[in-house]
């Protein structure tokens, strides 16, 4: 049967197709959404040995005129014995993604552990859930017209155990499954639930307080996941702290291997936090805002996180033959210090290590940052990153998750240089990115609190000397492109963080 749910916004909404285009997928921006429950998209034997319908409920955003659009499949929670489609936060997150202009299936899957309840049989029935998602995904690919689906635009997502199931089914290959699960009653990987002859593959996922059996079954070149989880879950680990079933590795494991094979990743942790965040409808609120924003970069295909190989082998090539001693500081960094062709003059007599790359992301700063490091032993490391994570409209990343990938940076340092000093760059305005200065003042309120928190770590704040009396952005800091310095910019820049070097270090 046919529904439709109404809901009221906080606030007035006139949409024209030009506003709708502009805020959709970021922000709710349907206030009236479709749903049609209970739709078969399977069948396959369960654990009573009986063959199961498969159902799910699709989403979709009321009056939207565009004729494809992304689908997200989410995959609900129970521990693999309960849970439900249309209650708690499955239906939270399915109504909140319809409202941003996405098409969402929520689906039931076959439930049920074996006895004796051990490791083996929780793996096996995450296995049956992966099949039927699996044949979910095949579905909607097979009916993609009647549901208005971009074909090329679909993601998985889910809750707990319907986080593990999604986990499993982007990472898992068939050829990894381990010799104990009983295919022969089961099946293979990809299952026989439904809807042969249709790809199962997915773009992108997101995790919500799941964890995997192996992490190393995330291999470089898969698919990209966002990640969210309580720090203090005490039942599925946000890290590799306990095991549930035999699921150990939790989404900071994932976040962190996912950055260092290059995979485009995102986390948003919640301290003080349990499993399903408490169940606290705020708290998951805010979870699905962070997640759209991510995946609303991922529908512009923009996160790419190992663009820069070939400045980073020039890197390489210059320390064959470039030598520093010990007594070097680092700088490295987005454009604003690629293009600092004077840095070693204005920063002397300090020994400057020169090593800005393209227009990078701080995600790519912590994947490359133990290449740039090289050989490398310097006394201190000056960053630069963070603008190009807050440039457009959709974000890349929120303030939030520039700080937590930031934190791998500095973990990634740490491995190599557990006593260096490192300094981070506040985040400079200007005219092109005037309209999220607000995000940006964010992020360096978070990073500034991190880094006066954590040993070895400092801030070099630049924002009120780039500010004009007014508040504002200085035009004449900037070149034609109203984004990068012109002379009196690095100026303003030599001043601030050689004062801060000649603080630390002296000036000989």
């Amino acid at each position: 049967m046919k529904l439709l749910v109404s809901f009221c916004l906080c606030f007035p909404l006139v949409f024209t197709g030009w506003a709708q285009r502009l805020q959709r997928y970021q922000h709710e921006t349907f206030p009236q959404i479709d749903s049609v429950i209970n739709v078969p998209y399977g069948e396959a034997r369960n654990v009573k040995g009986e063959n199961e319908k498969l159902l799910l409920d699709v989403y979709s955003p009321h009056g939207d005129t565009l004729r494809k659009r992304p689908l997200v499949v989410f995959v609900h929670g129970g521990g693999f014995t309960g849970g439900d489609k249309k209650v708690g936060y499955p239906l939270l997150f399915s109504y909140g993604l319809a409202k941003r202009g996405y098409v969402c299936g929520s689906i039931n899957y076959r439930l049920g552990v074996e006895e004796p309840k051990n490791d083996k049989s929780y793996f096996e029935a995450m296995y049956r859930a992966v099949q039927d998602t699996k044949a979910a995904i095949r579905f909607f690919r097979k009916n993609a017209e009647q549901y208005g689906i971009d074909t090329s635009q679909i993601y998985l997502m889910g809750g707990s155990a319907g986080a593990m199931t999604a986990l499993h089914a982007a990472y898992l290959d068939a050829k990894e499954v381990p010799a104990y699960v009983n295919t022969e009653r089961w099946g293979m990987l990809e299952g026989n639930s439904g809807n042969a002859g249709y790809s199962s593959k997915v773009k992108a996922i997101i995790n919500c307080w799941g964890a995997m059996v192996d992490y190393r079954w995330i291999q470089k070149g898969d698919i990209p996941n966002f990640n969210v989880h309580g720090v203090a879950d005490k039942l599925v680990p946000s890290d590799s702290s306990l095991s549930y079933n035999g699921f150990k590795y939790g989404s900071q494991v994932v976040f962190e291997h996912s950055l260092a094979l290059g995979i485009a990743t995102g986390i948003r942790l919640y301290e003080n936090t349990g499993h399903t965040l408490d169940n606290d409808k705020s708290k998951q609120t805010q979870a699905l805002e962070e997640a759209g924003y991510w995946l609303a970069a991922q529908l512009k295909g923009k996160l790419n996180v190992t663009r820069f190989e070939k400045e980073i082998l020039a890197f390489e090539e210059a320390d064959k033959t470039e030598t520093y001693t010990n007594n070097a500081i680092l700088v490295t960094g987005s454009s604003f210090v690629r293009l600092w062709k004077n840095i070693n003059q204005d920063l002397a007599p300090h020994e400057i290590i020169h090593r800005g790359f393209g227009g990078s992301t701080v995600a790519e700063m912590a994947y490359y940052i133990p290449q740039i490091l090289g050989k490398h032993q310097p006394k201190a490391i000056v960053i630069y990153t963070g603008s190009n994570d807050i440039a457009d409209s959709p974000l890349d990343k929120t303030p939030l998750q520039i700080l937590e990938t930031y934190k791998v940076v500095v973990k990634n340092i740490r491995a190599k240089l557990p006593n260096a000093a490192i300094y981070w760059i506040a985040i400079s305005p200007n005219e092109r990115r005037w309209g999220v200065q607000d995000k940006i003042l964010e992020a360096n309120a978070l990073l500034k609190n991190y880094c006066e928190s954590t040993p070895k770590l400092h801030y070099i704040e630049t924002m009120p000397q780039l500010l004009g009396k007014d508040g504002k952005y200085q035009p004449e800091l900037y070149i034609g492109d109203k984004l990068h310095f012109n002379e009196k910019g690095y100026e303003i820049w030599t001043k601030v963080i050689g004062g801060v070097l000649n603080r630390d270090f002296g000036k000989k």
